[in-house]
This record gives C-alpha cells, structure tokens and sequence, in this order.
C-alpha cells in the first residue's frame, strides 16, 4: 500500500470511529433519559442530535485539514528523489510517470516539456499509452498550457488523452497539471484515470505542479552544466592541441635562425664590436625562445604536472643584466628607455636560473608592450624580509585595474580594455607565475609610483 493510500485509509478509518462514537454516546444518552424519566424527552433528542451534528461538522473540518496534511506530506516524501537526485530532463520524466503510476494516482499519463527553441510541446514521456505513441503524439504549444490545476471528465478528450479513452470507460477523468518555472510555462502534466483518485483534491495538483516544475529546473541546470563540462573539456583537448601544433611549427624557423646565429660569429674578424653583440643578443635570444617553447608545450600537456627545477645559488644582479641585454635592442626600437636599480651589486638567490631568467623577461616583454613610445620601464632587486630577494619590474603603461591583478595570470586571460589595441596571447603572465612558483616563490600585480604597472617577484635568497 502506498503512502498516499495508507493517508487516505487512515481518514476514512478515522471517520468510522467518530461516527461509531458518535452513534453509541447519542443511544447511551437516549437510553439514559428513557430509564430515568421513563419515556423519551424529544427536545433532549433534539439537543442530543443537534450537538452530535455540530461535533461531526467540527471533526469533519479537522480531519479534513488531517487528511490534506497528511497527502500533502506523503507527496513530498514521494517526490523528494526527484529534487535531491541529479537527473536530465528525459529521466526526470520517466521517474517522475513511474512515481504516478506506482502510486496509483493515474491509470495512464503523459509529461510535456517546451523546447528551447520554438516553444512546441511533445510529449517526453508516457505510461499506460500503446507502444510507439511517443513518436507519433501531435504537438501543443506552451502558450496554451492553463494557468491552474484542473480537474475534470471531459466530453472531447484531450488529444493526448484520446488514445487511452476507449480503454478508460470513454470519459476518462483527467487531471490537467501545468509545469511552470517561477511564473513562465515550461510543460504540462496529464494524467488519466477511470475513476477519481487523490488528484481530485486541488491542493495535491499544485503540490505535484510546484513539485515537478522545481525538479525540471534542476534537470535542466544539470543538463546545461554537464553541456558546459563537456564544452571546457573539447575546448581544453583543443587548446593543448593548437600549443603543441604552433610551438613545433615555431621550432622550425628557431633552427634557422640558431644556425645563421652561429655563422655571423664564427666570422668574428669581420665584426665590430657592437655587431658582435647584436649577434650574441641575437643568440642568446633564440635560445631562450627555444626554452620558452618547450615550456608552452608543457603547459599544454596539462597545467598538474610540476615542472622539475634545478635549483642553485643563483647572481640575480647577473642574471638580470643577462634580461637587460636581450630585451635592450627592441625598447630601443620602440623608444623606450630602460632602468636597471641594483643598490646590491651581488644579489643571490636559491633558484633555478634559466625559469627565474624566463619569467623576468616574460615581465620584461610585458612591460614593453603596454608601455607607450618614449615612456620607461624599470627593474629592480634587493633583499627583502627574512631570507628573501625581491625583484620588481615597473612601467608606465596604462596600469591594471585592482579586479583584475589576479586574473592576468590566468593563461589566454587578457586585460578587457587592452586586449585589442595591444596584441598578445595572454600566456606570458601565466608562464612566469607557474615558473616562479616552480622555483618556490611568488609573483603578484600592484600600481606602480609612475601610475602604470608593478609586477614583484619574491624568491627565496
């Protein structure tokens, strides 16, 4: 026996009793007045019947109430499977129907759902329907899905109804439910019976409407966040693909480039010395572009796995002065003049040099390419607390909003109100964060004195 029946039953056994009662405290006060004044008093009969009346209409209101509660509350344990069981829309159905039926709150019913699109109606699911009647069910529109609960025997069957007629006596008793999320129409319930069943009562209808509509709202929140998990998984196994794809085609002219590199300085003689430095900036650069590669395609297997640092004592006043010279030649280009602040001269640090080098001038050419002609860029070092070496590369650029300091470091992210006129593909800063934390230390975006940007880098001395 279902819930919903054992509530029913309990009312009606409830009733019994009362009137049970009822019938034996009017006979034994009848009887009473009979044996004491020896006929029957017919006012006292009257009172008698009168009071009985009132005390039936009173516990008929109140077990009433107990009966709507107690239905009420057995739907609820019904359909909480469905609110607290993730679902898609098509299965949400199906149990929903399978719950109707086991309960026997219908002999046959139908659940509608409007698609996202054109707002047509067709049923999703059915049970008590002839087989292959899905597929062949007309369509309805959402628009004229009613606005209440209803409850009626019908003359003209409902379309979705009228094949099942026949089988359910001809005039089927139909409850017409709505679904509706918040005040906007989604579906429809149908269900068909040939007899009334519990969903006679109006409060049961709307508690199965609200009920079912929540359930659909999660269905189809469950649905658009695993679309949405599927959608960021494709776009990942794309996104690794294209950096796998670009960095081997970037190796290809790296190669040629390291080997003209190499054949201007063997021809050392023929070179003065300002050339001779261009071609070991030139040098020195292809190398490091050759290494920022390999990063990207390690970056593009998965973001997981930890780089290996190879760490040792490491001259930072050195090292950045190594950056000072690859980057020089091109803020010349640019017209950007260059500040190296090193009030230490020997500055050391437990680092890995190649990634701690990569990242400065990850912020080097970030600097460079926000900070206008004629403006500057500045690199400093210096201890810093306990233990630590502070680097610090400043510009005078634009500057970053204080919303989004954190997000520049995610990989493709871009700053909104730069990323057109400036081009770039939002993986240096990301690079140099994962670099510097590989090394064990950390990196952060604050404003600079000259009103553009700050980038620190805080490693362990």
């Amino acid at each position: 026996m279902t819930p919903l029946q054992r509530a029913s039953l309990s009312t009606r056994r409830l009733w019994m009793a009362l009137l049970l009662a009822a019938a034996v405290i009017l006979g034994a006060h009848t009887a009473l007045t009979i044996a004491v004044s020896g006929q029957a008093a017919p006012e006292v009969i009257a009172i008698d019947t009168a009071f009985a009346v009132v005390l039936l209409g009173v516990a008929g209101w109140f077990l009433g109430r107990l009966r709507r509660e107690r239905q009420r509350a057995a739907v609820e344990s019904l359909l909480l499977d469905l609110l607290s069981t993730p679902r898609n829309i098509r299965d949400t159905a199906t149990e929903a129907l399978r719950l109707i039926d086991e309960h026997r709150l219908g002999e046959a019913a139908a659940v509608a759902i409007a698609g996202e699109e054109d707002g047509a109606m067709r049923p999703l699911a059915a049970t008590g329907y002839p087989r292959g009647w899905l597929e062949t069910a007309p369509a309805a529109r959402v628009e004229t899905v009613a606005r209440e609960t209803e409850w009626k025997r019908a003359k003209v069957p409902h379309p979705w109804v009228e094949p099942v007629a026949g089988r359910l006596g001809g005039r089927p008793w139909v409850a017409d439910i709505p679904l509706r999320s918040g005040s906007d129409p989604i579906g429809l319930l149908l269900v068909a019976s040939r007899r009334p069943t519990l969903l006679e009562h109006r409060g049961l209808r709307e508690l199965l409407a609200e009920r079912l509509g929540a359930a659909f709202d999660h269905a189809a929140l469950y649905e658009a966040a695993y679309r949405r998990e599927r959608d960021l998984e494709d776009q990942e196994v794309r996104r690794r693909e294209f950096i796998a794809s670009i960095s081997h085609e970037i190796r290809t002219p790296l190669t040629s480039i390291q080997a003209f590199a190499e054949l201007l300085q063997l021809d050392q003689g023929a070179l003065d010395d300002t050339a001779r430095d261009l071609v070991a900036s030139l040098s020195g650069g292809v190398e490091r572009l050759s290494a920022l590669v390999n990063d990207l395609i390690e970056l593009g297997r998965t973001s997981d796995v930890p780089l290996e640092p190879h760490r040792r004592d490491v001259d930072v006043a050195h090292l950045l002065r190594e950056a000072e010279a690859t980057v020089r030649p091109a803020m010349m280009l640019r017209g950007q003049s260059f500040v190296l602040d090193l009030p230490i001269p020997e500055l050391h640090a437990f680092v890995d040099p190649r990634m701690l080098e990569q990242a400065v001038l990850n912020l080097l050419s970030n600097a460079a390419r926000y900070t206008p002609a004629g403006g500057a860029i500045t690199i400093q070092a210096y201890p810093w607390g306990e233990g630590n070496v502070r680097i610090e590369v400043s510009d005078s650029g634009p500057g970053i909003a204080p919303e989004e300091r954190e997000r520049i470091f995610e990989p493709y992210y871009r700053v909104k109100a730069t990323e057109r006129a400036v081009p770039g593909s939002g993986l240096g800063l990301a690079v140099a964060r994962r670099l510097v934390e590989a090394c064990g230390g950390k990196i952060w975006a604050e404003e600079a004195a000259t009103g553009g940007a700050r980038f620190c880098i805080e490693v362990h001395a």
